[in-house]
């Protein structure tokens, strides 16, 4: 098992660039490898997002979302959305930065970890904001946001699993 990192070394330079990684490669998961109509999103640009919550805890993953997502979407700029993203991560690090437990308190984890971001942050915050500021409403997004719910909570549950061979590294 790991240890558990200090406020010291949080922020080694190996730290930092895991976590500029981790940020590009949620750039390229969500802008060239999924599909983005812009009120519909559908990428697995969330993974890179999650593993830096899990890994190293909040403040790393808000920081890899807010850098992710300022720049994926710096065409079209906006503090609110970037303010979701910080949220979402930091979701993913409260959520998931909890180490050991069982196999069913891990999946339990999962589930309301995404749970809140699909239905709070995503059906939520990011549909209104849509709506006040563009006047877009897409029912679509729901559900899009419910087909891709039970994908999203398999992924993070594969990535549980997997958290000691990334612990190892990181």
């Amino acid at each position: 098992m790991a240890q558990d990192t200090t406020h010291q070394d949080r922020f080694s330079v190996k730290t930092v660039v895991i976590l500029a990684l981790l940020a590009a490669m949620s750039i390229v998961l969500e802008n060239f490898l999924g599909v983005n109509t812009g009120q519909i999103k559908i990428h697995f640009g969330y993974l890179p997002i999650a593993l830096a919550g899990m890994l190293y805890g909040v403040l790393p993953a808000v920081l890899v979302a807010v850098v992710a997502d300022i720049l994926s979407n710096l065409s079209n700029f906006n503090i609110l959305f970037v303010l979701l993203a910080a949220m979402e991560g930091a979701v993913y690090g409260w959520f998931l930065h909890r180490r050991g437990g069982t196999i069913n308190r891990q999946t339990l984890m999962a589930v309301l970890c995404q749970l809140v971001i699909s239905v709070v942050i995503h059906a939520g915050l990011n549909t209104l904001l849509l709506w006040q500021l563009y006047g877009l409403f897409t029912p679509a997004r729901f559900v899009i946001n419910a087909i891709s719910f039970p994908v999203k909570v398999l992924t993070l549950i594969i990535l549980q699993r997997y958290r000691p061979a990334f612990e190892k590294y990181a």
